[in-house]
């Protein structure tokens, strides 16, 4: 059961106690005992209901509110982020009761000033010096088992070109959102104008209501620049900026999706990989393996706008025609792993992702606290927080 759950039953609980012990005390009227009985009954009965429903809590909270894909996430009705008001609770507080997200509206990493921009002060990205999706293993990798939940896993070590653990890295997975980063690429390769502002029209709108997919909040009509729409891919996970996106560069997505599979050539992925779709969502012909998907951040990583997207945890949009005020976007990745030990490391930049069938999948690249420019790709983790900490555990087991 999470903290916050507990927090709130313990709360729940105590009101009902002041309740029933108030229910002992004389009464001055005949109806009162009636009424306050009834409050009793029923408050004892929603207690026994949230407990009961408590053993599903965290999966009912990953798919109602887009945990699962770190998407956006509102409780205050305006917009998808804190934004400029200091008094916002990411969803993330209420049901975690994590007081430590993001105490204000510009908070930032250190690698990054909150609105895309790098600082001067962050690390660089060593250079690509093999393909990662062609990489064997050697004598010192070490074959990962229980040290993580993830059923496929793959640690890179950048400054060697070397694979330092695996577990099932070679074996075909779905890579959900971690997609994301190949649409990314592609788009700030292809699109040089970035300040050029596209629309969302109601096909956009009407795929991700069929579909449920993660988004960034945008409404048909509403003009977004170029710049915004690529946070808004990664960041929020938005399949309305990919879809966005996606027309601009080649019409459709399927032309795209073309597009990505002669990307994946040029990179030298293995012949598991298959693009169906610039989202990540569930396709059977949809498919890598994690060394694949190394290599796409790799690639990524090298992109300076691509980049810089991957490196920023807090990013606000310009105010639009539908959104005057903007939009907050967050990678809730890179906040809740400097929650967890791992290890020293500074995790740098990351993308997640999540359908049913490849459960939760995250690739990320930081610095280990012994130097080690390190590439990490999980997926199949159990849950949104294990996950987490499957990668912190990989930062703390090879970069400590």
């Amino acid at each position: 059961m999470d903290k916050g759950n507990q927090q709130d039953i313990a709360r729940f609980a105590h009101d009902t106690r002041y309740e029933l012990n108030e229910s002992s005390l004389p009464e001055k009227r005949t109806g009162k005992s009636f009424l306050k009985r009834k409050r009793i009954g029923r408050s004892v009965s929603i207690l026994l209901s949230l407990s009961l429903l408590l053993p599903f809590a965290s999966f009912s909270e990953e798919r109602v509110y887009g945990i699962s894909d770190y998407g956006p996430v509102s409780v205050n009705g305006n917009g998808v982020g804190r934004g400029n008001d200091p008094t916002y609770r990411y969803i993330e507080d209420i049901l975690y009761g994590n007081g430590k997200t993001s105490a204000g509206g510009n908070a930032s990493p250190a690698a990054n000033n909150g609105n895309g921009n790098v600082s001067p002060s962050a690390t660089q990205t060593p250079a690509l010096l093999r393909n990662l999706a062609q990489l064997s293993n050697t004598s010192a990798t070490k074959n990962l088992s229980t040290e993580i939940d993830a059923a496929y896993a793959v640690v890179f070590d950048l400054d060697n070109g070397s694979i330092l653990g695996e577990k099932n890295a070679s074996q075909v997975m779905n890579p959900a959102s971690m997609t994301k980063v190949m649409t990314l690429l592609l788009c700030a390769e292809k699109l040089p104008d970035k300040n050029k502002k596209l629309t969302i029209t109601q096909d956009i709108v009407s795929y991700i209501q069929q579909r449920g997919a993660s988004n960034c909040g945008f409404v048909v009509g509403e003009e977004v620049p170029v710049k915004d729409l690529l946070y808004g891919v990664i960041l929020p996970s938005g399949a309305d900026a990919v879809l966005a996106l996606c027309k601009e560069v080649a019409g459709s997505e399927a032309a795209f999706a073309e597009l990505m599979n002669k990307r994946a050539k040029e990179m030298g992925l293995s012949n598991q990989c298959h693009f169906q779709n610039a989202t990540g969502l569930y396709h059977s012909t949809h498919h890598m393996t994690v060394k694949d998907m190394g290599q796409i951040m790799a690639v990524a990583m090298q992109n300076p706008t691509a980049r810089e997207v991957l490196m920023t945890e807090n990013y606000q949009i310009a105010p639009t025609n539908k959104h005057p005020q903007g939009l907050k976007f967050t990678n809730l990745f890179l906040q809740r792993i400097k929650t967890l030990d791992s290890g020293g490391a500074n995790v740098q930049m990351a993308k997640t992702g999540y359908v049913s069938q490849s459960k939760f999948c995250v690739v990320s690249s930081g610095k280990g606290k012994n130097g080690k420019n390190l590439l990490v790709v999980t997926g199949g983790s159990s849950g949104t927080w294990q996950a987490v900490r499957d990668q912190a555990a990989l930062y703390k087991l090879f970069g400590s």
